[in-house]
């Protein structure tokens, strides 16, 4: 029989989350527990989960999870692919390359130009994605809070049910942030911790000890003594906090009180519409674009046979994009290549692409509690 590749059916939500734990070695109910925003029996959620049938049996499952993205004014919709999974019988008979093939596709088909996941880069990289994004991973213990003069803030643990309003409040005065559709459902993640005070409000993981901050929202700039706050409940010396390299500000704040930070991705990117892509952060690269002199340029992303083209105008410190091939100044990129040139990445060569490099990389972030 054919492999029929379809969405997840209501009936179906008990035997899939026993096919999920088996291909992953999770405990019961997991991915409900960690991952209450998406993984619920809605019937919008379920046409997240893409499913492949063998046999009258769920084998094989990718999830396509759309995020909004809002950063530094910038709007943009992606894909996020989550709970990649199959069944380890199943496993080497070309499914999951069926299902990720397919899911590209519905992203194109919804507008989505660009993908996301965290994982195993040697697995995805066939696909298109690649690793990319730049944020910080900071460090900040009793002793450089104090040598910087940072105070730690008072803060209360609340349940996720009294935290709601006030997150969903303050949520908004982050530059950087995924936009959600409902706090209440990702406040009760497992494993969660959440700390309101007068300066703001925190969210951290980890019992006692060194916690680590997932998020803080502070409109008054008081991330550092929130962090602070958080430790001192927590008994700890030390926290970890992220926060990319774009949001400017307020990593310039962090960075004061921080003993160390370290640079680390964002996680692994695929384009799948340049010319979408491009279109969403025309604003952005036209605010960089003001001491560039003009040109113009098309590019190709090429994976396997395909090849995505777009070609991008600068006049006067505007940016115009164009789906197609349009100048005679073409370069082609490798897929993978691209992303690392276009979000950020290790080795990037940008050749002929010296003016388009003087407006890029392109600032996207997704923060921890949004992974899916």
């Amino acid at each position: 029989m054919t492999p029929a590749i379809r969405s997840l059916k209501p009936e179906e939500w008990d035997d899939f989350m026993r096919f999920l734990e088996r291909s992953y070695g999770h405990s019961r109910n997991y991915f409900p527990r960690y991952y209450p925003q998406l993984y619920r029996q809605e019937k919008e959620a379920l046409s997240s989960f893409i499913v492949l049938e063998e046999n009258g049996r769920i084998v094989s499952h990718v999830g396509l999870f759309p995020l909004e993205l809002f950063s530094l004014g910038t709007r943009i919709k992606i894909g996020g692919i989550g709970g990649v999974a199959t069944l380890p019988e199943e496993r080497k008979k070309g499914y999951m390359s069926m299902l990720l093939k397919h899911v590209g596709n519905l992203m194109k088909q919804k507008g989505l130009p660009l993908s996301v996941l965290w994982g195993d880069r040697q697995r995805y990289y066939p696909f298109g994605w690649d690793i990319a994004g730049l944020k910080y991973s900071l460090t900040i213990t009793a002793r450089s809070l104090e040598r910087a003069h940072v105070k730690p803030v008072k803060v209360e643990e609340v349940s996720p049910e009294d935290a709601v309003l006030n997150v969903e409040k303050l949520h908004g005065f982050l530059r950087m942030r995924v936009e959600r559709k409902n706090h209440a459902f990702i406040l009760k993640k497992e494993g969660i911790r959440i700390w309101i005070g007068k300066e703001g409000y925190a969210i951290s993981s980890g019992e006692i000890g060194s916690p680590r901050i997932l998020e803080a929202a502070s409109p008054e700039g008081k991330e550092a003594e929130l962090v602070g706050g958080v430790m001192e409940r927590c008994f700890g010396d030390s926290a970890s906090i992220e926060v990319n390299a774009f949001d400017t500000e307020r990593l310039e704040r962090l960075l004061k009180a921080a003993s160390y930070w370290e640079i680390v991705p964002e996680g692994l990117f695929r384009i799948i519409d340049i010319t979408g892509l491009l279109e969403a952060f025309k604003e952005f690269m036209s605010s960089r674009a003001e001491m560039v002199r003009d040109f113009e340029l098309s590019i190709g992303l090429r994976l396997g046979d395909d090849v995505d083209t777009a070609t991008i105008y600068v006049n006067n410190g505007k940016v115009d994009i164009e789906k197609g091939v349009f100048s005679r100044n073409y370069v082609e990129l490798d897929e993978r290549e691209a992303v690392r040139i276009f979000l950020g990445g290790a080795a990037v060569n940008i050749g002929d692409l010296r003016e388009l490099g003087m407006l890029l990389p392109l600032p996207v972030h997704i923060p921890s509690l949004d992974h899916v």
